[in-house]
């Protein structure tokens, strides 16, 4: 039996993050105990039945495991079911974590070198998919979270700009501040012009000139601007339909307008987060050991094979002294 030994840890794709309103919908740990619960979870993983499963897909096990012109000691028998490939492959693959250093420490051993090292090369490969799959779901419910708020405030963004338009198409109107803004300086005019006119006509009215010609047309201009004067303060802060009444309507829509515009803005930044998120959290192996077989092999070990034999031998000449003294006794008597 050869063994290969490979050594590897399993990091983020970012050592850093940086503090976002959504960052935390994705960690599942930080620092060192997100190091030690990715290492123990993939030692867990490489000694699994599923871990066996997944290696069955992509390397025969059992025929490197049976290889007929191996021991037939430690060999796995030819019809074996799957509980006895387990037991055979639990045998055969060891995996440790090394708490200090946080690195995962993978020792396989077969009746080859090269098997060895094509099955701790695979297992490696699938802890890595592994690795990333674990936190695949928090990833995905993250990023939908993300996707369903932002498909929320792009609708209501659209009916808020729906809702502006059909107000603008109703009253023909894009901005009554303006008017308000044109109201004013008309109602300032005519003030300045209605002031003149009634200094000139007090005037004329201390000279005792009731009859001066100016007098009526003075008068007449001076009812016609209280007039005007009055309707134009009427329409900008009269009752409903007055401009106050579209100018009220209209910041109600411009503030809705605003407010869904900023949360669409927000859901679109969030989403950019939650993606940079998604690519901090990948999952990946990184191999600080690669496998390879020792030269030697592990089984069996001749030191230990000599020692056997030889305790085996003692034992066997020490019945057959035994098994002969008895013999000879019986027939002595």
């Amino acid at each position: 039996m050869y063994t290969t030994e490979v050594r590897f840890a399993i990091r983020g794709g970012a050592d850093a993050q940086v503090t976002t309103p959504v960052n935390t919908l994705f960690s599942s740990g930080s620092g060192p105990m997100e190091g030690y619960v990715d290492g123990y979870a993939a030692r867990d993983f490489l000694v699994s039945r599923e871990a066996l499963a997944r290696l069955q897909q992509r390397v025969d096990v059992r025929k490197l495991f049976i290889r007929p012109n191996s021991d037939p000691l430690v060999r796995l028998p030819q019809n074996a079911n799957d509980d006895q490939l387990f037991d055979a492959y639990s045998a055969r693959v060891a995996a440790r974590f090394n708490i200090l250093e946080q690195i995962v420490v993978l020792n396989v051993s077969s009746f080859k070198p090269e098997d060895s090292v094509l099955l701790a090369s695979t297992l490696v490969r699938m802890t890595e998919e592994f690795a990333d799959q674990m936190n695949q779901r928090a990833r995905a419910d993250a990023l939908r979270f993300s996707e369903q708020e932002l498909a929320g405030a792009e609708k209501r963004a659209t009916e808020a700009r729906q809702e502006m338009a059909k107000w603008r198409s109703d009253t023909g109107i894009v901005d009554p501040t303006a008017d308000v803004t044109m109201l004013d300086g008309l109602i300032g005019q005519m003030e300045s012009q209605l002031t003149a006119a009634e200094n000139e006509l007090a005037n004329i009215d201390a000279t005792g000139a009731s009859d001066h010609p100016r007098r009526r047309p003075l008068l007449t201009e001076i009812k016609t601007l209280t007039e005007r004067i009055a309707d134009m303060r009427k329409r900008r802060g009269g009752p409903s339909g007055s401009t106050a009444d579209l100018i009220s309507r209209y910041e109600g829509l411009n503030a809705a307008l605003g407010y869904s515009e900023s949360n669409l803005t927000s859901a679109r930044q969030a989403l950019d987060y939650a993606r940079q998120a998604a690519l901090r959290q990948q999952k990946y192996v990184i191999v600080i050991a690669d496998p390879r077989a020792d030269g030697r092999p592990t089984y069996p070990n001749p030191f230990t094979s000599l020692l056997a034999a030889s305790i085996i031998g003692v034992g066997l000449a020490f019945f057959g002294s035994l098994i002969v003294s008895m013999v000879r006794s019986r027939f002595a008597a």
